[in-house]
């Protein structure tokens, strides 16, 4: 499909529809389906759980039957720390969360 490299995000909005609809601004490979913009259209307009799942299952078939597609999420997101340093969180935006961090 393509290759994008862009941040964290919260929701997979971002993953269904930047790289992957007809009109997504990172969609390299000008991959083009009607059928899976009407179902990414679905899956962000659901207002449960189970309206939201269904229209997921839908996309994980039509695109693997149409194109595999692999996402591989953060290959590049490192954080360093020293083994004296524990409790630290981390996210793939580069924030720290120190809270609970502590030297021993």
């Amino acid at each position: 499909m393509g290759i994008t490299d862009y941040g964290h995000r919260g929701v997979p909005n971002t993953v269904l529809s930047a790289p992957l609809k007809s009109d997504g601004v990172w969609n390299s490979a000008h991959f083009k389906s009607k059928e899976y913009d009407s179902l990414v259209s679905q899956y962000v307009a659901a207002v449960d759980l189970q309206s939201q799942r269904a229209a997921a299952g839908k996309i994980q078939r039509l695109l693997l039957d149409e194109s595999p597609v692999i996402f591989a999420y953060f290959y590049d997101w490192l954080v360093v720390t020293t083994k004296n340093l524990s409790g630290v969180g981390a996210v793939a935006t580069g924030q720290l969360y120190l809270q609970q961090a502590s030297f021993t």
